[in-house]
């Protein structure tokens, strides 16, 4: 499980590798509790703490317990094997509450109102809309009467979709009438959430809605379902949650899907429609597939499509955002091509 490498072995005094998910954070899966979501790198991530969770009473000594046994192994250099080459390890002190969670990332069922060519669930069909997820608010809840979830968390919604979820509008409003204020959801932006655009209106909570398209042919290729206008006055009404000191709060993500969508005619239909929606956020990223494929040696034409979509997100006036496997490649510390250096500079 855990594997001596001399290139995480720090010489300086009271130091090691570590990362702020092993420190602080906590990951709920459909079938485990994880130290993180992390998994743009080739050894996998998603490190372990609990397998077969189901909803169960959490034993907290007994995370925390499992969580300083991997700070005790990467501080003699013994990295866990899904860390290897994680471009979010990095070595620090690390002087943070050890039994505290600050980074939150809920991720516990796969039910969706679209079919995305790109999603987990299309290579294995037979997981969609099985239905298997836990409630999790009794455990959110748990978490901050005892104040291990703290109050200035990052806390995320992945999926599947979360406005599905029969309890995604208690668990928001929780956290909301709570004092949260990191909130972060990712949706297809099919259903509106009254939460959703209430953490907006209070500037407590950013949505990230997956477009990935400029019209509606795009759209149904890569979604596989017909909800593109209406994604798109979900998004308007999103925005309209916004003010001044809020508005880089509604983001709309373009993943780019070699063969599909990479062309600079679709990203541009993409960023008008953004702009026409009154969106002050674009989120671009590689489908992950492909990405894996060709980690070493990304094309330079769709680095060129990156630099295109960044260079004309700031000629509309709004903030460019790299997300997962961008962000990974972007920690590489292997990569020299000077067109990636370019998109990077000033991030």
């Amino acid at each position: 499980m855990f594997v001596y490498d001399e290139r995480y072995v720090s010489k300086k005094e009271g130091h090691y590798y570590s990362c702020q998910w092993i420190e602080q954070g906590l990951v709920f899966f459909r079938y485990k509790i994880a130290n993180c979501c992390i998994c743009g790198h080739q050894a996998g991530g998603h490190t372990l703490l609990w397998d077969n969770y189901d909803g169960q009473d959490i034993n907290w000594d007994r995370i925390f317990k499992i969580k300083d046994m991997y700070r005790k192994f990467h501080k003699k250099g013994k990295i866990h094997k899904n860390c290897i080459d994680c471009p979010f390890l990095k070595e620090d002190t690390w002087q943070v509450s050890p039994k505290q969670i600050k980074y939150l990332y809920l991720s516990h069922w796969l039910n969706c109102n679209s079919k995305c060519i790109y999603c987990y669930s299309a290579q294995h069909p037979e997981l969609l809309g099985t239905g298997r997820h836990y409630r999790l608010l009794p455990q959110l809840k748990d978490m901050y009467e005892k104040g291990i979830l703290m109050p200035d968390a990052d806390i995320s919604f992945g999926g599947g979709e979360p406005t599905l979820l029969d309890e995604f509008e208690d668990i928001m409003n929780f956290l909301l009438d709570n004092y949260f204020w990191g909130i972060r959801v990712h949706t297809s932006g099919i259903l509106y959430s009254p939460a959703i655009a209430r953490s907006i209106h209070e500037i407590r909570g950013y949505v990230v809605v997956s477009v990935d398209a400029g019209c509606a042919e795009t759209y149904e290729k890569i979604k596989g379902v017909p909800y593109y206008n209406k994604v798109r006055d979900n998004i308007r009404k999103y925005a309209l949650q916004t003010n001044f000191l809020g508005r880089f709060l509604v983001g709309a993500k373009f993943i780019i899907i070699p063969g599909i969508n990479d062309t600079k005619e679709e990203i541009e239909k993409w960023l008008q429609a953004n702009k026409d929606a009154g969106l002050y956020t674009t989120v671009i990223d590689i489908e992950e597939n492909w990405y894996h494929e060709h980690i070493d040696n990304i094309p330079k034409r769709i680095l060129n499509l990156i630099n295109y979509a960044k260079k004309r997100s700031k000629q509309l006036h709004t903030n460019f955002e790299l997300y997962e496997r961008l962000q990974n490649l972007y920690y590489r510390k292997n990569q020299k091509q000077s067109l990636l250096k370019k998109i990077f500079a000033g991030r």
